[in-house]
C-alpha cells in the first residue's frame, strides 16, 4: 500500500513541461506521501525519501521512486516494507512516464496556475497500470514550476501484485487488518 505513494510520485513529474529546455525534479523541495490505514480506524503518514525525475525537451516526463526510501517513522517497518511489500531485491524502483503537451505548459502565465489531467503509465512490483492524475500546475518563475495533486490518487494493492505483501505486513504485525488500497499526494517541484 506505502507502494503505491511511490507511484503518484512518478505522476506528478509529468506535470511540468516546458518546450525550451527539459525540468529537472528538484526533490529538496518536493514531497511524496502515502497514508495507510490499520485496524479499520488507524491512519498513518508515510513518504519516500528518494525520487528523481526530469520532463526532456519533447515533454517526455519520466519519474523514478527508491523504494527502499520509503520512511514510516518506524525503523523495522521501514524494513519490512522494502522487503516483504515492495520486494526491493527484485523491485528496487517505481516509475511513471507521460507525453506531456509543451503548448499547455508555455501558456501557463508566470504566477498563474492551471488545472490539468495527466494520463500516464505507472510500473511498480513488476506490473504496469494506466493512471490519471488530477493536477495543479503553479509557474512560479520562468525556471520554476511546481505540480501537486488536486486530490488524492487511489492505489490499489491488487492492480500491483502486492496483496500477499500486504497480507505478509499484517501477519508480522500481528494486526486485524491493513487496507488494500492507499491514497497518495504530491508536491512537486521543477527547475530548468
Amino acid at each position: 500500500m506505502r507502494i503505491i505513494s511511490i507511484f503518484i510520485l512518478s505522476f506528478s513529474l509529468l506535470l511540468a513541461t516546458p518546450a525550451y529546455s527539459a525540468w529537472q525534479l528538484d526533490s529538496k523541495k518536493s514531497s511524496l506521501t502515502f497514508v495507510s490505514i490499520k485496524k479499520g480506524t488507524v491512519a498513518e503518514n508515510h513518504s519516500f525519501k528518494a525520487f528523481t525525475g526530469v520532463i526532456n525537451n519533447s515533454g517526455l516526463a519520466s519519474v523514478a521512486i527508491e523504494l527502499s526510501s520509503v520512511d514510516t517513522n518506524i525503523a523495522i517497518r521501514n524494513e519490512r516494507m522494502a522487503e516483504f511489500l515492495f520486494e526491493t531485491a527484485t523491485f528496487a524502483q517505481a516509475s511513471f512516464s507521460a507525453q506531456l503537451n509543451n503548448a499547455d505548459i508555455d501558456a501557463i502565465a508566470i504566477g498563474s496556475t492551471k488545472q490539468m489531467s495527466l494520463k500516464g503509465s505507472l510500473n511498480l512490483h513488476g506490473q504496469q497500470q494506466e493512471l490519471t492524475f488530477n493536477v495543479m500546475v503553479a509557474k512560479l518563475s520562468a525556471e520554476t514550476m511546481l505540480v501537486t495533486t488536486v486530490q488524492p490518487v487511489i492505489i490499489k494493492a491488487e492492480d500491483f501484485a502486492l496483496v500477499a505483501g500486504v497480507n505478509k505486513l499484517k501477519s508480522l504485525a500481528s494486526l486485524p487488518s491493513i487496507a488494500y488500497a492507499v491514497p497518495v499526494s504530491f508536491v512537486l517541484t521543477f527547475t530548468q
